[in-house]
């Protein structure tokens, strides 16, 4: 698809959004378990119960936020996305600074468990709905900016190196939880740059005239016709067990740390990093050649394989060391091809925009949402289980033989099993080949007929 590129300011301060992105949901994704679980001494019980509460919460304020910002009067408010960054973002950075202030440190006692337990389920719940709004916003412009997959692909990418970056900032995240006054005094830190951040996108960013009036049915209406796509379903299917996946590797990065040891957490998070960043760059000057769908499929089934091949090396004491490292970074350059994931997300919407003549990203975000965001306490639930049952004690960074075993049961048998679901709906997923290539010239003449209806306006 030719399409002209974006101004260089416009990718600027669209892809300034990631690092707030990075840093916020960085700290909350690595800290928030560690925080209340690990340093506080909330009940396993009383965090369970939590976690049910907030997924159901989680499930049900995408679609309602969705819907909401894809019915935006711009005549009255300017713009259908950016208006949420500029009036929710102060409140999002507000609410995280503030969450790292314990209303209890007794663990000890009822009432201390239950005001702890209180909060956790709000502090997270309210953080969560905030960053809903203003990250849903912030994705949703992209496909509203280009219709060209590689300049999507390329400015995603952009985004990911701003994303390296920023990421140095909170790497030490699971070790400077139990040094309180400077986790606070850090987060503090992390708000002002992120809301300087969100200003920047607000200041930058265009959005696409030709989307201004477009509109989304009634919200059941709406949902029905978002659940119908194939092409959308099937991305929902991926993304659950990569979302999942991540769920666990990132608010668990405390009990990899152990295996490890915890001065080397700078070099995990380089490996991952970037050898997964070099991953991507080989995997988008492939896509052309090999189309994504292809490049995705094989470097998943590769990296599901080798993994099992690794949960069981690294059960052997004697090279367990070297396994662990070796497999890290098979891991991180095999799970490159999920660069293309931001493909997956965003080709549904173009064909559904085809299909009923709107754009309905913040449906289409808040659906998936509905069947991914669970993962975020599923992946938890799921973990804690396994620690409770293995003997892991929290707080202690000398485990028993059985509490280790859990720990990489999770990480090399758990998470791998999850990699391979997710091949399931990638080898589904319809829109490759010809069938993309008619998609990508009926999105280009309507958004040409949408431009000319709005200078005919």
């Amino acid at each position: 698809m030719s399409e002209e590129k974006l101004p260089r300011k416009q990718v600027s301060g669209y892809i300034t959004g990631m690092i707030p992105l990075t840093i916020i949901i960085g700290v909350f994704r690595l800290g928030y378990i560690k925080f209340f679980f690990d340093s506080l001494g909330l009940n396993e019980v009383l965090f369970i119960i939590g976690m049910t509460i907030f997924m159901v919460i989680n499930m049900l304020n995408d679609p309602l936020i969705g819907q909401w910002q894809d019915n935006t009067d711009v005549k009255k408010w300017g713009s259908r996305r950016i208006v949420y960054i500029k009036w929710f973002s102060p409140l999002l950075v507000i609410v995280f600074a503030f969450m790292w202030f314990p209303w209890s440190t007794d663990a000890a006692t009822p009432m201390g468990q239950f005001v702890m337990f209180l909060h956790f389920l709000i502090t997270i719940s309210i953080f969560d709905t905030l960053s809903n709004i203003v990250t849903m916003a912030w994705m949703a412009l992209l496909p509203d900016m280009t219709s060209n997959l590689g300049e999507r692909t390329k400015i995603n990418f952009l985004g990911s190196i701003l994303a390296l970056f920023a990421s140095f900032a909170v790497i030490t995240v699971p070790t400077m939880v139990d040094n309180l006054e400077f986790f606070q005094m850090f987060n503090i830190v992390v708000a002002i740059i992120s809301y300087i951040c969100y200003v920047l996108v607000v200041k930058l960013s265009k959005e696409s005239p030709e989307y201004q009036g477009d509109r989304s049915p009634p919200l059941w209406t709406a949902i029905k016709q978002t659940m119908k796509s194939k092409s959308f379903m099937m991305f929902v299917g991926f993304n659950f067990f990569k979302t999942m996946i991540a769920s666990i590797q990132l608010s668990y990065v405390f009990l990899f740390l152990i295996i490890i040891g915890p001065e080397n957490i700078g070099l995990y998070f380089l490996i991952v990093i970037i050898v997964g960043w070099s991953s991507n760059i080989l995997c988008m000057r492939l896509r052309k050649k090999f189309g994504f769908k292809k490049l995705l499929l094989r470097f998943t089934i590769i990296q599901f394989v080798g993994g099992f091949i690794f949960f069981f090396l690294v059960l052997i004491p004697a090279i367990s060391t070297p396994a662990i490292w070796i497999g890290l970074v098979f891991s991180a350059f095999f799970g490159g091809a999920g660069v293309f994931g931001v493909i997956m997300q965003t080709l549904p919407i173009d064909e559904d925009e085809v299909k009923y003549g709107s754009r309905r990203e913040g449906m289409f975000y808040g659906i998936n949402a509905l069947f991914t965001k669970p993962t975020e306490s599923i992946g938890p639930i799921i973990v804690t289980i396994v620690l409770a049952l293995t003997g892991y004690v929290a707080g202690s960074t000398v485990q028993t033989e059985s509490a280790i075993f859990g720990i990489i049961f999770v990480f090399y048998f758990i998470v791998n099993i999850f990699v391979a679901l997710s091949l399931i709906f990638v080898h589904y997923f319809p829109l490759e080949g010809e069938k993309l290539q008619e998609l990508e010239a009926q999105l280009q003449e309507l958004h040409q007929k949408k431009r000319d209806n709005l200078q005919q306006e």
